[in-house]
């Protein structure tokens, strides 16, 4: 089925899982993880989102939340500063997220899905903290 005939019918582009270019990647400032893969498994409501890294340091963390695009804020179960997200749909190939801890923004990122439904972009910038993220983070789409 093609992209077009997948969004005609409904099917989210995004469902499926992703695994991390780090070839085509960029991290400013770095560390790169060593894997990362993405999961987004379609819910009655949006897409429950699953996010498995492992770290320079080769710890394996594991991120979840819900991809709900209605502008209310979620909550982010898992290690690290983000505990909350907003998402706002752009449309089926682009949308932007407000990343926050405690109530504060903390992170924005705004993804792209390729036309051809295979790459996904996901362009992430952090202004808090001693250094500041500006990551390029690209996904190629292995499984549905």
């Amino acid at each position: 089925m093609s992209l077009s005939a997948a969004c005609l019918f409904g099917a989210d582009p995004l469902a499926g899982t992703w695994k991390l270019e780090l070839s085509e990647s960029r991290f400013n400032p770095g560390p790169a993880p060593v894997s990362q893969t993405r999961t987004y498994r379609p819910t009655a409501e949006g897409l429950e989102v699953t996010v498995a890294t492992t770290t320079s340091d080769h710890k394996v963390t594991q991120v979840e939340f819900p991809a709900i695009y209605d502008g209310k804020v979620y909550p982010v179960k898992g290690p690290g500063p983000i505990d909350a997200l907003q998402l706002e749909k752009v449309n089926n190939f682009q949308s932007r997220a407000t990343l926050k801890h405690a109530g504060k923004v903390i992170a924005t990122a705004e993804r792209t899905i390729s036309e051809d439904g295979k790459v996904l972009t996901i362009a992430y910038k952090e202004t808090e903290g001693d250094s500041p993220a500006d990551n390029v983070l690209v996904y190629r789409k292995t499984g549905r």
